[in-house]
């Protein structure tokens, strides 16, 4: 029987930030990219199936990909995990990786202000 290994690495990468409108408001959400290797055994992958746990709640759908990376918008100070799993072009989905790491999302503290200025 050919299955899909469940032999998944996921890598954890903090690509961005988005800030919430106005400079006073605080930050809510931050892009955070997951990458994983291709399975080593079974049928060729065709697409990989993400799923999603905050605060280590219920998994849920959050995308179908065809490249082995996925960006998450993740909310600031929950902690986030995700899994995934591979599914061949006959549509036969293979067993979910171990999940990531948790990880929660830390804007960190205040940037610098801009420079003061007489007005």
């Amino acid at each position: 029987m050919n299955r899909i290994s469940p032999i998944l690495r996921i890598t954890l990468l903090v690509l961005g930030i988005s800030l919430a409108a106005g400079a006073a408001q605080a930050q809510t959400t931050m892009d955070v990219a997951y990458q994983w290797t291709a399975p080593t055994t079974g049928a060729a992958v065709d697409h990989y199936i993400v799923e999603h746990s905050v605060d280590g709640g219920a998994w849920t759908q959050v995308a179908s990909v065809a490249t082995n990376t996925y960006t998450l918008t993740a909310e600031v100070g929950v902690s986030h995990r995700v899994r995934v799993a591979g599914v061949d072009a006959l549509g036969r989905q293979g067993v979910y990786s171990d999940p990531s790491d948790p990880y929660t999302p830390d804007p960190g503290s205040p940037g610098q202000p801009g420079k003061p200025i007489v007005f």
